[in-house]
């Protein structure tokens, strides 16, 4: 996690185009971002989670695309998936999935990290 918050100071300027709470324990944001190296995509999505937690929700989600018009269920410019308290054996973490562009690019990057 350290050397992922190290990409911080390389984080795009981004602005929220929608937040929205599902079932009362998900929370959705998408950000809208210039088309970013995937480095920049996970700094980005980074920054912006650290902006927009709330430890009342067991799952936040950031999405970014760099299209506003995109597609609601679809995300071009990274996503970010945080869930708390997830139990791997007898330990209970928290768990953050970064994939950068759609996730189904060739060159897409996916990162998991339990801390």
């Amino acid at each position: 996690m350290e050397q992922l918050r190290a990409l911080e100071k390389g984080a795009l300027d981004y602005r929220v185009l929608d937040s929205s709470v599902s079932d009362g324990r998900k929370k959705i944001v998408r950000i809208v971002f210039p088309k970013a190296a995937p480095w920049q995509q996970v700094a980005t999505l980074l920054k912006a989670f650290r902006e927009q937690q709330e430890s009342r929700f067991e799952r936040i989600l950031i999405q970014g695309v760099f299209d506003p018009n995109t597609n609601v269920y679809a995300y071009t410019n990274g996503q970010l998936c945080f869930d708390r308290n997830v139990r791997l054996g007898a330990t209970t973490n928290n768990r953050y999935q970064i994939e950068t562009g759609s996730g189904l690019e060739s060159d897409s990057v996916r990162i998991v990290l339990n801390e």
